[in-house]
């Protein structure tokens, strides 16, 4: 019963986590404030190196992969820095619907617009909407699975690791 409370805020942070990271908030970054939290706090019974260690490269596997898919997946199709740019900032416009889908769908938006203005060619336009919105969508799930497998690890050390 003494662990109550941790375990209680441990178990809240395990399911918000994934879902924050969902809608695009930093539920991954909490994930792992909250690790290294419980490590410092009370370090005989939450301090575990290969499980912290695991916790930082999950995240920062789930980082890198989604600024390199989003940022530089679309280059490989033959557009400017500056579409790259504006493609990257069109991930943002419907984050209501969710980072997966919301960022999916703002990229196609942007890229249809940014294409048709270029070469007022249908064609061309919805198949680099099309290309930018699956790069986003696999950049996003990218983060997504490191989430999860985050929760699954915090999962562990504060309720298995004792």
């Amino acid at each position: 019963m003494e662990f109550l409370v941790e375990w209680a805020f441990g178990a809240l942070i395990v399911v918000v986590g994934p879902l924050l990271t969902l809608l695009d908030l930093p539920g991954n970054t909490i994930m792992l404030a909250a690790g290294i939290g419980y490590a410092f706090f009370d370090e005989a019974r939450y301090f575990d190196g290969r499980l912290l260690s695991a916790l930082v490269l999950v995240y920062a596997f789930g980082e890198i992969w989604e600024f390199i898919v989003s940022f530089f997946g679309i280059r490989r199709h033959k557009v400017s820095w500056g579409a790259v740019f504006l493609i990257a900032v069109g991930t943002g416009f419907f984050p209501v619907l969710g980072s997966v889908l919301g960022g999916a769908v703002g990229s196609y938006i942007v890229a249809f617009g940014y294409e048709f203005m270029r070469t007022r060619n249908k064609e061309n336009a919805f198949a680099l909407a099309w290309k930018a919105a699956q790069t986003q969508f696999v950049a996003m799930l990218g983060k997504i699975v490191a989430s999860f497998a985050m929760a699954l690890l915090l999962f562990k050390q504060i309720f298995l690791n004792n």
